[in-house]
């Protein structure tokens, strides 16, 4: 009953269509003739549906009822009520189910139970009421229970909302599925439809903020790097703190897969979800499940869009008059020269904003920022087969261009899914995938680009009016070394096979083997171009680089997959036993080689062999790993109503040594129905579904590295009486002893169903990471690193809530909201006394990745109180930043820097809304953070900041700096080349907190009777929009996801797109 099933009837007799459904899902029929008409025939097309709602359509119309048992269905005539109230009158009416058409076999009775009769196949019913009587109550399995009050009326017209997506939902959870109502872990579940209608160059970033605890940060807009950096339940581990991504179960990148290919996608929160996965399952598990071929008929789908992007922050950079301005300024107030004479000064006064070779205003984003911004994606889907074979067939490509010149990502996916049916009891699905994704940037690097065009002065030239390349900054200009300055080319193809076969020898027993594996290349090719630049008369200037060079490097990997698995689903009356228990083998190897060559003469031949070789390098490595795995999970369940599940998973890692390679991860989970109670049962009508969960689970971590626990080994080389002689030098200390780090959780949970239209779930959690891998401190004297050691320990504890509410689905306009709120406190409870410095820390009782700095006291505002204040940075004066002396001791240094913020993000929320008339159909998201620090320094924020040979210049906002006239200003002094007011301090912390406006969209779908007379099936088009805006209180001109840094990242960006979805 609980089986997804495809089948399709075609003037079939319901006796026939009983034998269909025995060898499909295994179930029997018992009745009387005399109760059903078995050779009534029907028609009907079922895709994806549970067998109960297959069982519902072929009884409908025939005034019966039926119950289960062990797999049996036991199909009685209704039976009439013998009660005659002495007052009553005959009710009419007809029942629908969302999209207008007739429901038979609906159970309707009065709310006192007087009378009951079902609907017939055209959904027409006919009942007595009493007196007493004031309300309908109409259901049926796979459909949510409605009401209708007796108002006086004769006649009723009832629409009743497919109760699948609740009740009879399945969702996909480690090596199977489980009806959602029966699930004891945190779990949450995203239907690819949501994150298909977000248009993303990757889809780890549409699912942001579809999931409670699922934390997703965009960091960049780059083509290719868009990617969503996703966290659940927050960051456990100082290493590898990324969740486990299986693809149809085996383990792959999220981004390798086209949104539209997705049909659901689970993520397993909490330790009792995850623990079947063991030792990789620390971070959390998401499960993505691709679509499959359904029917007998092929269809053709076809989707598309195109679209344009713009950054959605930019900083504002003064023109080239502000900057000699302020330039003098910051010269003077160190008691300096000014750097820009009196004369130069009013020459580009009296010009205005123009620019010329002897007066420069360069808009060096404007010059820089010449990508099209143009994207387009292709689908192709090719869906049909027989009853013995179907296929899904996709084809798809996406485009994207940078911002900049040279900057792009293309991919191109083929997947083909099929399903095999060699007899009822042996199946096999093949699925296989070629995916070949290219990146291209210029060669200088992105962050280069995007520091230059923010640093460099206006008053420095990009282009001579001869047509040369300019200056730029000591050679140094964005504009040249993109569109000129060679480029980098990434491309990462691979091809996979999915295989499974599946035996059923008796309908309780399921054995599947799977093979998988997978073949992949990186070639990455960087070839840098020399780029001259001249000066405004004519003459070279700089070169740079003074020698086009390539490197370039090709990797090879294989990746194999075994997994056998053997399931028991059995029922005794009203007990259900469903026993997994399986094995499974990974392997995984890679090899790589790299070269150099530099002084290319022909630069259009950009291959090792055409570069001089007396620069050359060469170098390359092989690395391997290996996990065998054994598990079994363990699911009972007393009438659906009390819920046990116990996993246990024993994994062994080549990355540990003999002795430590095992780890062993239990779990355990109930739950209680409590809604289905017989003391519950005068709540139906309010409270339809209410479930207690408990859950407890160990998990294992092993991603640090491949070979952790042996010491490293320099091989090097050096010349003795013309021979060359072999060298090796241990360079760290080996602690064989080391072993999984282990994660224990805690969850309990609560969820609702009210009023048949409002969704509720609640959980609070507490999880702590044990025996983290850390390089703790050893003497120096030793002359070797650290080694590793498991001694670290991190907590989290956290709430998430989830509510939808749906519309009354009987209107012509029909809308839902979801609203998801979640929080998580993280910190470090043991780092062994290891206190590490620098702008991000992990230090005890704070969380991970804290902002470590000095705390501010405003500015200095006289040379009186610098005097009476401990010593700082360089020479002092009125309107620099003072710093806090924590130990007193009269000196501000490295001691007095404390935990000043947290990068980890608090209370993270979104609103999901979606509405629908008639044809037309609008969605909006939006999702935030209510609590987070940002940090931005150098060159992104600070005045006149340098960075090796790139000039600093200053921002408009900058203006608002401390002078005597202007005491209480955004921004400290202007003071050239000193360096107090850049420490890490408070001061260039800033509240990242946002509410982001992330997706909108509009469509419309064609009537069905527009398109009757084509071949078209189903016609959508719609325009949608991304990171439309967002509020927050972070650094004027950059996005608030940005990460910590000096704002050398390519900036997110805002994209409009338009397109159509056509089914043939």
């Amino acid at each position: 009953m609980r089986q997804l099933i495809n089948v399709e009837f075609k003037n079939t007799a319901i006796k026939d269509a009983f034998k269909e459904l025995n060898s499909l899902a295994g179930v029997k029929f018992v009745y009387s003739p005399k109760d059903l008409d078995e050779n009534k025939k029907v028609s009907g097309k079922f895709v994806n549906k549970s067998t109960a709602s297959v069982i519902d359509f072929l009884l409908s119309g025939q005034n019966v009822t039926y119950s289960v048992k062990d797999n049996t269905i036991i199909i009685r005539k209704v039976a009439q009520s013998k009660r005659q109230p002495v007052q009553q009158r005959s009710i009419t009416g007809q029942v629908l189910d969302e999209h207008g058409q007739p429901l038979g076999n609906v159970t309707v009775k009065t709310n006192t139970n007087s009378h009951q009769t079902v609907t017939d196949d055209r959904g027409n019913f006919n009942i007595a009421v009493a007196t007493e009587d004031h309300q309908l109550i109409f259901s049926l399995l796979g459909y949510r229970a409605s009401q209708v009050d007796l108002t006086g009326q004769t006649s009723y017209t009832v629409r009743m909302a497919n109760a699948e997506q609740d009740l009879d939902e399945v969702v996909v959870v480690g090596y199977g599925t489980q009806k959602k109502v029966n699930l004891t872990g945190a779990v949450s579940s995203v239907s690819g439809e949501d994150i298909a209608a977000r248009p993303a160059g990757q889809t780890s970033a549409a699912l942001q903020g579809l999931a409670p605890g699922v934390t997703v940060t965009q960091r960049s807009g780059q083509p290719g790097s868009d990617g969503g950096n996703i966290r659940i339940r927050g960051i456990g581990t100082t290493g590898d703190a990324n969740p486990m991504v299986l693809i149809d179960g085996i383990e792959g990148s999220i981004n390798n897969i086209d949104p539209n290919l997705i049909e659901s996608v689970s993520i397993l929160k909490d330790a009792a979800s995850a623990s079947i996965y063991g030792s990789r399952a620390a971070n959390g598990v998401i499960l993505v499940t691709t679509k499959r071929g359904v029917g007998d008929k092929v269809s053709i789908s076809y989707n598309n869009y195109f679209g344009w992007q713009s950054p959605t922050n930019m900083p504002e950079i003064v023109n080239a008059l502000d900057h000699m301005l302020l330039t003098n300024e910051a010269y003077t107030n160190v008691g300096s020269s000014p750097l820009y004479s009196e004369e130069l000064v009013e020459a580009y006064r009296a010009q205005g904003n123009g620019s010329s070779d002897e007066y420069t205003n360069t808009d060096w984003q404007k010059e820089s920022l010449t990508g099209s911004g143009f994207q387009q994606s292709h689908f192709l889907t090719i869906n049909g087969g027989t009853n013995k074979v179907k296929m899904l067939a996709s084809f798809g490509y996406f485009d994207q261009n940078g911002l900049t010149a040279n900057s792009n990502f293309k991919r191109y996916t083929i997947r083909n899914n099929v399903d095999i049916t060699f007899s009822d009891k042996l199946l096999a699905k093949v699925d296989l995938q070629y995916v070949n994704p290219v990146l291209t940037s210029p060669s200088a690097g992105i962050a280069n680009i995007f520091q230059w065009m923010n640093s460099i002065p206006a008053n420095q030239s990009f282009r001579n009016s001869d047509g040369t390349w300019g200056l730029g900054w000591n050679g140094n200009n964005p504009v040249s070394a993109a569109q000129d300055g060679g480029t980098a080319i990434n491309k990462s193809p691979f091809g996979s096979i999915n295989a499974s076969l599946t035996y059923k020898p008796v309908d309780w027993l399921t054995a599947e083997v799977n093979y998988a594996p997978k073949y992949s290349t990186d070639v990455n090719k960087n070839f840098r171009e020399v780029v001259q630049s001249y000066y405004a008369d004519g003459s070279p200037a700089y070169a740079v680089p003074q020698r086009s060079a390539l490197t370039q490097r090709n990797a090879q990997q294989l990746y194999n997959n075994m997994r056998a698995t053997l399931t028991v689903d059995k029922s005794f009356s009203d007990h259900t036993f469903r026993w997994l228990v399986g094995a499974s083998r990974e392997d995984f190897t890679e090899e790589w080689i790299q070269g150099f060559r530099d002084t290319y003469v022909l630069p259009e031949f950009p291959v090792l062999d055409a570069g001089q070789a007396i620069n050359q390098q060469a170098t390359g490595s092989a690395s391997e790993w290996a996990l065998q795995s054994f598990f079994s999970r363990l699911n009972y369940d007393y009438k659906e109503k009390y819920l046990l599940e116990v996993n246990a998973r024993y994994d062994g890692s080549s990355r540990f040594l003999k002795g430590n390679r095992y780890g062993f991860f239990p779990s355990a989970s109930a739950g209680w129905r409590f809604s289905e109670e017989p003391f519950m049962e005068n709540t139906k009508h309010w409270l339809n579904e209410g479930k207690v969960r408990v859950s407890w689970g160990r998990l294992g971590n092993q991603n640090i590295g491949t070979y952790p626990a042996v010491a490293a080994l320099d091989l090097g080389s050096y010349t003795l009486g013309g021979a060359i002689i072999g060298t090796a030098a241990l360079n760290n200390l080996s602690n064989p002893n080391i072993t999984w780090e282990s994660t224990e959780e805690k969850n309990i949970g609560l969820d609702l169903t009210l009023f048949n239209r409002l969704n509720l779930t609640a959980d609070y959690y507490y999880r702590k990471t044990n025996d983290i891998l850390l390089l703790l401190d050893i003497p120096m004297i030793i002359g070797l690193s650290a080694p590793y050691q498991n001694v670290g320990v991190v907590e989290n504890k956290g709430w998430e809530f989830a509510a939808t509410y749906r519309s009354d689905f009987q209107r012509e306009f029909r809308y839902s909201i979801t609203a998801n709120l979640s929080d998580v406190k993280n910190k470090v409870l043991d780092m062994r006394g290891v206190n590490n410095t620098g702008l991000t820390v992990n230090r005890e009782g704070y969380p991970i990745g804290s902002i470590f700095g000095y705390e501010v006291e405003g500015y200095f505002q006289s040379d009186e109180e610098i005097a009476d204040h401990p010593t700082q940075f360089g020479t002092l004066a009125p309107g620099d930043i003072k710093y806090k002396n924590q130990n007193g001791d009269g000196i501000i240094n490295e001691s007095d820097k404390v935990v000043i913020g947290s990068t980890v993000p608090r209370y993270t929320f979104s609103l999901n809304g979606s509405a629908s008339y008639k044809g037309f159909d609008a969605s909006v998201l939006l999702q935030g953070v209510g609590k987070a620090d940002g940090y931005l320094y150098g060159a992104g924020i600070q005045p006149f900041t340098t960075t090796g040979a790139i000039g600093g210049t200053i921002r408009e906002d900058n203006k608002d700096r401390w002078t005597p006239e202007n005491r209480d200003a955004a921004y400290p002094r202007l003071a050239f080349g000193q360096n107090n007011n850049a420490q890490a301090s408070q001061f260039w912390m800033r509240n990242a907190a946002y509410l982001r406006l992330k997706n909108a969209q509009i469509g419309y779908t064609f009537p069905q009777e527009w398109l009757s007379r084509t071949r078209i099936q189903r016609l959508r088009i719609f325009a949608n929009g991304t990171n439309l805006f967002s509020v927050d209180d972070f650094w004027d001109g950059y996005d608030v996801e940005a990460p910590v840094g000096t704002g050398n990242f390519y900036p997110q960006v805002k994209v409009y797109t338009f397109g159509l979805d056509i089914t043939f």
